[in-house]
């Protein structure tokens, strides 16, 4: 190097000092100021389009308003997939996008495209409602409220009007959401044989509590010399009022309270929230996007605690927090990366035996570790469980650099040389290694980025964050480490006895016959590498570890036509199960539309039930979750299933196509099929089957001659039964709340077929007729939800998976089916969510891998200017296989997303020993020592701090290797794969990179005359200074 570093931060130690104050003091502040979340910064391209049609069936909604937002949107740029769920009376059409798609973009796009649509959908639909997905947006926290004082509307405004605004103007909230209760509403019950005998339709009714209950604009006018406004006031003030509201009959008028009941209520449940079996009414609190988990619970912790000393009578229980399982896993980590630190303190000096020493390399663990976090904070890092898992399994390589140099200073000091001398010399000799091995190490994850879908985002923030904290342990080592070493480290006294290194007697046998049979130790390290190939094809695959959170839900789904009673009934029962098994707290339930809760729409047959388990207890979540498993099946009226950590099944295949006979077929056949595996339990179909529907068909002749069409009698219908959409109700005004005025028969009425059909129905003639008279009524069974994808009808089979099987296992046995490996023709499998997301990690794993291992290669010759020394340094990857696999087997760890960053790891990890061996023979073999004994010497010099610097990384990851502490089960895996792959890939690479390097050797010398001559030689002259310009 032209410029020596190192010789230049020895002569200048203030300005090498003040930065490193500068750099801790810079990383200390960044520390504080980062975000801790449970995860990274995961965006999920993800637009929703909401559409709602108050009692439409979903046959409809799928025909009049689905298949039209699908076909506008497949036009939009940038579409991924398309996937709709319809339930009555709600539509949802999710569309997901290229990973890094722009989302304001998208988000405006699909907008403007559903507004396109717009004409060709029903005209009493509610305004399509567009919105981006973000995971970041999921609730954090939940939490009950009750008081015994009031009412169910009462509590519900009190939540509504004061406790969620109170929480929402916490610095980090970004939305509350309550779940059950009840919205204010004025009830106007209609007596069906009243307005049967008067001849009054319920549109009339609604009409005209339409027209006469608003307040309306009525313009200007200069009265009194003075510009006044006119205002039409015309709303009720009171409920009182309305009673007295005349509707026109026929030339005559009515009074509402003669053909109504009219009162202050609440909206129709059509479901219900209940924690251990009590009604509640809960609120769900979600964060902003880059706030703090842990920030955002302390600010409503406090904010809650505020409401309850201003509200004595309300309370606030706390049903389920993200935050428990994230507070516990940063201080988890927080205490492994100290174990971590102090386990790689102590190896060195067990090695080194030299206390100043020890401090010199201990210090790069800091040093390099702390700026880091400044280097997250400007890349808008948070400290999660990625970024942190980084941390702790860097700690071990944060320290190589400096023992490579101090290792390598020490000798020179034993053989004579002052500490001043010997670092100024010796951290310039062994620059070139030191340089070499943190560039491999950065150009390994350097290509992270390239891994496509959600696993790639997860490997960004990690492999960035390993690149960062590896870049400054090479600062610190090319910087602070020979300066620390020249001014502390001191001669030992007993220096003699060490100026000797022999190689040990049996590794130096090993290392004789190995190069003195050179291809068969070649073959056998290619047998070595098979069997890790073997290993790594019995090894099962997955996706994710299975988490331990304190908390699990469990999918409802009632038979179909269930009703509000019989959910409530069961779930009740199943509440009671689940309390009385000892580890469980409490269970929380939430079935149909519990205003704004997880209920599917108004799908009054499905919802989930929380269940929170006790911090003491003796199970894991997932032992909970198998325990319980065969006596969810015993639940009568009812379907419980496990669901995963954000509500899907463990296992679920998707079929998809158009001829919906077929997907039935095929999926009655796949579940039949999956009952015979022993991978998983419990296969059940989805959707639901289909329900009973009452359809009204108007009977053609005399719906003409009456001059009466489909729309009346379904407005006819609606409002009877369930009321008019909310465009077309009417608003009564209470101070500062607009409360909607339902119109509906009373519910034994709406329960009475004969009631039903003697409705009166409007004629062109001004007068009624009843609904009998031109239609006919009918009992059938329609789809009670509706499910596509990429505007295709789908259906699927979802089980969950049996206790230490995985993903990958599964889904192999499903592939192999009779039944998926002949489709009919129509029908095809949609893959989407874990399964999905599991064949992209592994296409994108194979990417990063030939990246990682094809920028190495390029760094390295740049490095060592030769095509031929980079071969004999990567050889060492493939040994590292054998130990990575043995480790994963030996404890039991699957091949998934944290084993692969753990392999990807690897690469960098492994190379540094071969760089080491490699550099001192290319040094002495400039010196004209012979090849052989170049070799030799190498090992006896680089053998030390190789299995130092192997043993250090390895201590420093042990803590995570024992899986320890909370969120251990995703870190384990991956430190279990390094820690297996260092120590065979350092075991072997002492003997066969010496073999390699003496092959590539021989066929370099032999290769390059020949490649000479084709090359045109230089001419005298040729290296003469270039001519100024101009001249």
């Amino acid at each position: 190097m032209s410029f020596r570093v190192s010789a230049w931060s020895i002569r200048n130690p203030i300005p090498i000092i003040s930065l490193f104050i500068l750099l801790t003091i810079a990383g200390i502040v960044a520390y504080v100021g980062l975000p801790i979340k449970q995860f990274p910064n995961v965006t999920f391209p993800i637009v929703s389009v909401s559409v709602s049609q108050n009692g439409a069936a979903p046959t409809e909604m799928e025909n009049q308003i689905t298949r039209p937002i699908e076909n506008a949107l497949s036009s939009v740029a940038g579409v991924k997939h398309i996937s709709s769920t319809v339930v009555l009376g709600v539509s949802t059409t999710t569309v997901e996008f290229e990973l890094h798609s722009d989302m304001q973009k998208a988000t405006d796009d699909v907008r403007t495209a559903v507004e396109r649509t717009r004409v060709q959908l029903p005209a009493g639909i509610d305004p399509p409602l567009v919105q981006r997905l973000d995971i970041e947006n999921a609730p954090i926290l939940t939490y009950a409220v009750s008081a015994p004082e009031m009412g169910g509307a009462e509590l519900s405004r009190f939540v509504d009007k004061v406790a969620t605004r109170a929480l929402q103007a916490q610095d980090g909230v970004a939305q509350v959401t309550r779940i059950g209760g009840a919205n204010r509403e004025i009830n106007v019950i209609l007596d069906a044989d009243r307005m049967a005998a008067l001849g009054i339709t319920a549109p009339q009714v609604n009409n005209a509590l339409f027209a006469f209950n608003s307040d309306d604009p009525g313009g200007r006018a200069d009265v009194g010399q003075v510009e006044q406004t006119i205002r039409v006031l015309g709303s009720a003030v009171d409920v009182a009022r309305l009673r007295d509201l005349t509707i026109p009959v026929q030339g005559s008028y009515v009074r509402l309270s003669d053909i109504a009941e009219i009162g202050d209520g609440a909206t129709e449940e059509r479901g219900f929230a209940r924690l251990d079996g009590r009604p509640v009414t809960a609120i769900q609190i979600s964060k902003t996007r880059d706030s703090s988990d842990i920030a955002v619970e302390d600010k409503v912790i406090k904010a809650i605690a505020g409401l309850e000393k201003e509200h004595p009578g309300v309370t606030f229980t706390r049903l389920v927090s993200t935050v428990d399982s994230t507070r516990r896993s940063f201080a988890s980590t927080q205490h492994v990366l100290i174990e971590g630190i102090f386990l790689a303190v102590l190896v060195v000096f067990l090695f080194l035996r030299n206390w100043r020493a020890t401090i010199i390399a201990a210090v790069a663990m800091p040093l390099s570790l702390i700026p880091t976090f400044v280097a997250m904070s400007a890349m808008g890092f948070s400290l999660n469980g990625i970024t942190l898992l980084a941390l702790t399994l860097v700690i071990g390589i944060l320290v190589d650099d400096a023992i490579v140099e101090v290792e390598n200073i020490e000798k020179r000091i034993e053989v004579g040389e002052t500490p001043y001398r010997a670092a100024l010399v010796g951290a310039d000799a062994i620059g070139l290694a030191v340089i070499a091995t943190t560039a491999t190490i950065i150009a390994v994850f350097a290509p992270v980025s390239l891994i496509p879908g959600q696993a790639g985002q997860f490997f960004r923030e990690f492999g960035l964050t390993v690149a960062v904290a590896v870049l400054f342990s090479l600062v610190v080592a090319r910087l602070l480490t020979p300066l620390m070493a020249a001014y502390f480290l001191v001669p030992m006294a007993d220096r003699a006895h060490r100026e000797k290194r022999p190689v040990n007697p049996v590794y130096g046998r090993i290392l004789d016959w190995a190069l003195a049979h050179r291809w068969l130790a070649v073959g056998i390290g290619t047998g070595i590498f098979l069997l890790s190939m073997l290993l790594a094809s019995l090894t099962p695959v997955g996706f994710q570890p299975v988490g331990n959170p304190g908390y699990l839900y469990i999918a409802v789904q009632g038979p179909p036509g269930a009703t509000r009673e019989d959910m409530a009934r069961a779930v009740d029962g199943a509440t009671r199960m689940l309390l009385a098994e000892p580890a469980v707290e409490r269970v929380f339930a939430q079935v149909g539309s519990t205003s704004g809760g997880m209920g599917d729409g108004t799908d009054l047959r499905s919802g989930t039930l929380t269940v929170v388990l006790k911090h003491d207890r003796s199970l894991t979540t997932d032992q909970f979750r198998q325990h319980i498993r065969p006596m969810l099946r015993d639940i009568p009226d009812v379907r419980l299933s496990n669901q995963g950590s954000f509500g899907s099944a463990g296992i679920n295949i998707i079929l998809a196509g158009e001829d919906g006979q077929a997907l039935e077929r095929t999926q009655t056949q796949l579940l039949r099929e999956m009952r015979g595996l022993g991978s998983i339990s419990d296969p059940r179909p989805a959707p639901p089957p289909a329900g009973p529907e009452l359809i009204v068909t108007p009977r053609p002749a005399e719906a003409a001659r009456l001059n009466v069409n489909s729309n009346m009698l379904a407005q006819v219908l609606r409002i009877a039964t369930i009321g008019d959409i909310d465009a077309n109700v009417a608003k009564y005004s209470d101070r500062d709340e607009r409360v909607p005025i339902r119109v509906r028969l009373a519910e034994g009425a709406r329960q009475d077929l004969d009631r039903i059909a003697n409705l009166r129905v409007p004629t062109s003639d001004g007068r009624t007729t009843p609904l009998s008279a031109v239609a006919d009524i009918r009992f059938q069974a329609g789809p009670g939800k509706i499910v596509r994808y990429d505007r295709e009808r789908r259906v699927s089979v979802e089980a969950d998976l049996v206790a230490g099987r995985t993903l990958g296992q599964a889904l192999s046995e499903i592939a192999q089916l009779p039944v998926m490996r002949n489709l009919p023709k129509g029908v095809q499998e949609a893959r989407e969510g874990d399964s999905e997301a599991m064949m992209e990690l592994f296409g994108g794993f194979i990417i990063a891998i030939v990246a990682g291992i094809g920028l190495t290669f390029a760094v390295l010759v740049l490095l060592f200017r030769s095509f031929f020394k980079p071969v004999t340094i990567l050889a060492a990857l493939p040994l590292s296989l054998l130990g990575a696999f043995a480790a994963l087997a030996l404890f039991g760890k699957t091949l998934d997303l944290p084993a692969m960053i753990g392999l990807l790891m690897l690469l960098g990890l492994c190379a540094k020993n071969s760089i080491l061996l490699v550099e001192f023979a290319i040094e002495e073999e400039r010196k004209g020592v012979p090849m052989t004994q170049a070799l030799r010497n190498a090992c006896r010099e680089r053998a030390r701090p190789i299995v130092m610097t192997t043993v250090a990384m390895a201590a420093g990851m042990l803590p995570t290797a024992l899986g320890i502490g909370e969120g251990a089960e995703f870190r384990q895996p991956m430190a279990l794969a390094v820690i297996g792959g260092l120590i065979t890939s350092t075991a072997l690479s002492l003997i066969f990179v010496p073999v390699v390097y003496e092959i590539v050797e021989s066929v370099e010398q032999w290769l390059l005359p020949k490649a000479a001559k084709l090359v045109t030689p230089r001419q005298p002259g040729d290296d003469d200074p270039l001519p100024t310009l101009g001249s």
